[in-house]
């Protein structure tokens, strides 16, 4: 049995790892057992995957075992005690596990190099968070190892942009919050604006500056860019778009690119940590494009460079390759068979 450990419950990063974790261990024959808030947004999604099993706990109180390392609740620490292997989604849980050093890891979802130099294993998601941190902690006594997010292929079909549209659909998604990027994205609209292009914006997502974009796009005058609000099932709208966008300042992996890309959508991203993992010294050969951080008029060139159909079409498919060969819950599994 595998354990996964987290106190996070909102919807996100951790989130879908819980997902694509379970079915990478399901794929190799391991149950997952997942201790948990019991308010935890993922908890619906979780309950349908038949090799899962939950310990929901009311955060407060799993917080309170955590840190007591369990002592009050027999359960969990016979389980713990009985696992073959720990996953850690909270860095600051490692200093509550560290007697289970020998089968326990810390995944860094977050690029910051908080609470990882211990005895156990570090999960990095790219190559340039381990280096930092192997730069910062030269002498440091973990396993370091990167293990990039896994992606199911979505029941979508392949995504053909239909030249019948006249406009350039780009679409964009995340939390309305200064280090995702989207006021650069409505820079970049205002731009576009003025070069009378035909490019037509979607943003998806809530967030604590949606009043601010919203003033910026009736400042600016913009018809070319809408905020969406949040989807329920953003695969679909996916297939209403030609062209994935996310401009962020910080992306420790960036799930949502690999979930466009594994749809058919070809990307531009921001010159981040997650855009470099899944793309590589070559972008153009794995999919998407790669702007500077923070520069509209580089975004606007690239969805210009998006407007050639054919050249959508070849990274489109190239993406989807990367994705295949790469960035697959089978290569997952693969590589979590490796540490367990």
């Amino acid at each position: 049995m595998i354990i996964s450990i987290t106190i996070d419950d909102r919807a996100g990063g951790i989130a879908e790892s819980l997902v694509s974790y379970s079915k990478a261990l399901e794929i190799i024959n391991e149950n997952h057992l997942i201790i948990l808030p019991d308010k935890a947004n993922v908890i619906e999604v979780l309950e349908k995957i038949s090799n899962v099993q939950l310990v929901k706990i009311p955060k407060y109180l799993l917080k309170f075992h955590t840190k007591t390392k369990f002592f009050f609740h027999n359960h969990i620490k016979g389980l713990l005690k009985k696992s073959k292997y720990i996953f850690i989604h909270n860095s600051k849980l490692i200093l509550y596990l560290n007697k289970f050093e020998n089968k326990v890891a810390l995944i860094n979802h977050s690029g910051r190099l908080t609470n990882l130099n211990h005895k156990g294993c570090n999960i990095f998601l790219t190559s340039s968070a381990m280096k930092r941190f192997l730069k910062k902690f030269p002498l440091n006594e973990a396993k370091n190892i990167i293990i990039p997010h896994g992606f199911s292929e979505p029941q979508l079909g392949f995504i053909d942009s239909s030249s019948n549209i006249k406009n350039l659909r780009v679409i964009a998604a995340g939390r309305f919050i200064e280090k995702k990027g989207f006021e650069v994205l409505i820079k970049a609209a205002y731009l576009i604006k003025k070069r009378n292009l035909d490019i037509k914006i979607k943003i998806y997502g809530k967030g604590p500056l949606e009043k601010k974009f919203k003033n910026k796009i009736k400042k600016y005058k913009l018809t070319n860019v809408s905020l969406c609000g949040w989807t329920s099932n953003l695969n679909e709208a996916f297939k209403e778009s030609d062209v994935f966008c996310i401009p962020s300042f910080i992306e420790p992996f960036g799930l949502v690119i690999g979930e466009a890309m594994a749809c058919g959508l070809p990307v531009i991203a921001s010159n981040t940590d997650g855009a470099k993992e899944i793309f590589g010294s070559y972008p153009e050969n794995n999919g998407g494009i790669i702007v500077s951080i923070s520069s509209p008029d580089e975004l606007m060139k690239a969805m210009i460079k998006m407007q050639n159909k054919n050249f959508r079409d070849k990274l489109s498919k190239l993406g989807k390759k990367n994705i295949r060969k790469n960035f697959s819950l089978n290569k997952l599994a693969l590589n979590l068979k490796k540490i367990i």
